[in-house]
């Protein structure tokens, strides 16, 4: 066997999970063959420095790499600390993939969703006794069996049945089915989607919104029109990219790429049925039907259709309206011929997800002027009522849930979420997500993000134009006198395990990405011809959690004074999802809902990059006085 060839064997701790790996795989590949999650935000192509992890002994691994040193440092390396994305092996490794690194299930918020919604489902149950079997081979005036079963569920429930799906008919064709009550599904569009044996009325559902950074499950009682349970986790996809265009590349670069994206959120989306079912001790048999709304990209992935068209110019859908699919065909682990429904696309860049949110607040069917901001990962903006909607989408990035921020991490136990800094002594005080009382900070989320460049900027730490001030007490300046940081939290002194600071680079990607949601906004005001707002309406991951007046002081929204209420809603697209899921008649609303909406391209208006030029400063501070 050539050097090349010849196999090492990688441990992994905690996990203690081993792989014989070929010589010169990188250490984020082998995590990625034992679906050990290690957090990165630029899919391994070694620009985020977020996937450190300790192997030893650091003779078996590939020399340090230039991206290395410039985001660890040779200090970090000297300990021990590589780049899981640059360190090939080349002999025995272990590999320690430090707390901070490893990317937990566990998300907050999106799954806080309440209430009752209308009742009139696609699918229904129908219960059929056994004297349904009756006699069914004594007489020869029907061609076949399923042609007189549906004719005596006409005569017995007034229900027009048909079947074609052939899970269904295996299921009818079993013998032991004649000896006992039956439960028919039936869906109004399909059929009748499977026979299960016995008296089961129990008829549930699952709405599930697939974010590119997280994904959300809702268990919903389809006859009463609640919500059981409901579970949300990371999108396991973030580990070969945060954004969108990573994910479209790596489906692009790698000959299976599409495969294993889609086998990852199929996997991730069985669990979370698994946990919602185990919740309120159900079964799989209890499942009639499936709903699921995403962006384009999330949606054509779900579905296993390659997602390479939304990566290029003119970044369009594969179709904007194939929305019905089998659980067998896309991989859910349920029955097989039950129904999945994805709700259609309005763009390449605006997808189901924003569909739902409009399902969830009709602005179409209202006098009053809306505006829906569905921040996440991408932003989604939406603005009208019943005389017309306008939509766009802009290029956020993921700065705000916490990615290519230095200190910055998801929602998630340990996130810094929000914070105030006292303008005249300069104190930080904080708030963390969980018990402040046994846990450490982690590090700081968008909220947090959003607040400490809002206080910054009160406080006088920040210029306008995004420099920090170093004139001002805790700006860290490097040997230049450039300010490079504001330490929010020391390390030690029991207060943290490392530093969590606002580093000049962060201001910056926050500037990118407030710019872009105040410039699609403007933009759709200045093409709707509309001038004030009635009502702003914010969800998404991000979106439903931030202070809004801090994203008002910082730039990220126009002034209080185009707009005269602010609703937040938890997660709109789940919302929308599951008012499908329990009333067909809004399936029906997406559909028209199509051709109605006017999108906007940004990139394409000829006064775009002006506007966005000017959107990158922040707004001037009104009350002088705290300066």
């Amino acid at each position: 066997m050539s050097e090349k060839n010849k196999k090492q064997k990688i441990t992994f701790k905690p996990s203690g999970l081993s792989y014989m790996a070929d010589t010169g795989m990188t250490i984020f590949e082998i995590a990625n063959k034992l679906d050990i999650a290690i957090r990165s935000e630029c899919g391994g192509k070694g620009f985020c420095g977020k996937c450190k992890v300790l192997a030893e002994p650091d003779s078996n691994l590939s020399p340090v790499s230039e991206a290395e040193l410039n985001l660890i440092g040779s200090e970090e390396i000297a300990k021990g600390f590589r780049l899981a994305c640059q360190s090939k092996v080349l002999g025995p490794v272990t590999v320690t993939i430090p707390d901070v690194e490893i990317v937990s299930q566990e998300i907050i918020g999106k799954t806080d969703i309440k209430g009752s919604f209308s009742v009139d489902p696609m699918v229904e149950r129908l219960i059929l006794d056994k004297s349904i079997f009756a006699d069914h081979q004594d007489k020869d005036d029907y061609h076949d069996v399923v042609e007189k079963i549906s004719d005596k569920i006409f005569n017995s429930t007034g229900k027009k049945v048909f079947f074609k799906e052939i899970y269904a008919i295996r299921d009818l064709a079993q013998p032991s089915i004649y000896n006992s009550t039956i439960s028919a599904v039936y869906h109004k569009k399909r059929g009748i989607t499977a026979i299960v044996k016995g008296e089961n009325e129990s008829s549930l559902g699952i709405a599930i919104d697939i974010g590119t950074t997280t994904v959300a499950a809702y268990l919903c009682d389809i006859r009463k029109g609640i919500i059981l349970t409901s579970f949300g986790s990371t999108n396991p996809q973030r580990r070969y990219g945060e954004d969108v265009i990573s994910r479209i590349a790596f489906a692009n670069e790698q000959s299976d790429g599409i495969e294993i994206l889609h086998k990852l959120i199929i996997q991730e989306i069985n669990a979370l049925i698994g946990h919602c079912l185990k919740a309120v001790k159900g079964r799989k048999e209890d499942i009639d039907e499936v709903v699921v709304v995403g962006n384009p990209t999330m949606e054509q992935i779900f579905t296993g259709i390659h997602p390479h068209n939304l990566g290029i110019a003119p970044y369009l859908p594969i179709s904007r309206s194939i929305t019905d699919f089998r659980a067998i065909d896309i991989g859910i682990d349920i029955k097989p011929g039950t129904n999945v429904h994805v709700f259609p696309v309005i763009s390449g860049f605006v997808g189901g997800d924003t569909l739902g949110a409009i399902i969830s607040q009709m602005p179409h069917k209202k006098d009053e002027i809306t505006l829906i901001i569905d921040i996440g990962t991408n932003g989604e903006l939406v603005l009208g009522n019943r005389s017309g909607l306008w939509a766009t989408s802009c290029a956020t990035g993921p700065a705000l849930e916490g990615s290519h921020i230095s200190c910055g991490m998801r929602a998630a136990y340990g996130a810094i979420y929000k914070v105030s800094i006292n303008p005249s002594t300069y104190k930080v005080y904080y708030e963390l997500l969980g018990d402040s009382e046994k846990i450490l900070p982690k590090g700081i989320c968008g909220s947090g993000i959003i607040d400490a460049i809002a206080s910054m900027r009160r406080a006088g730490l920040i210029l306008e134009n995004g420099r920090l001030n170093e004139d001002k007490p805790g700006i860290i300046s490097d040997a230049d006198g450039i300010g490079r940081k504001f330490v929010l939290v020391p390390k030690g002194n029991k207060s943290s395990e490392k530093e969590i600071y606002i580093s000049l680079m962060d201001i910056r990607q926050i500037q990118l990405a407030k710019a872009a949601i105040l410039t699609g906004i403007k933009m759709l005001m200045r093409k709707s011809g509309i001038t004030h707002i009635d009502k702003v309406v914010l969800t998404g991951a991000f979106g439903a959690k931030f202070n809004w007046k801090n994203a008002v002081t910082i730039g990220m929204l126009p002034d209080v004074s185009l707009f005269n209420d602010v609703n937040v809603v938890e997660n709109g697209a789940g919302v929308g999802a599951i008012m499908a899921l329990l009333d067909k008649k809004y399936r029906d609303e997406t559909l028209e809902l199509l051709n109605k909406i006017k999108f906007i391209e940004l990139a394409k208006e000829p006064d775009f990059q002006v506007e966005y030029t000017n959107s990158l400063a922040f707004p001037p501070i009104k009350d002088k006085s705290i300066m």
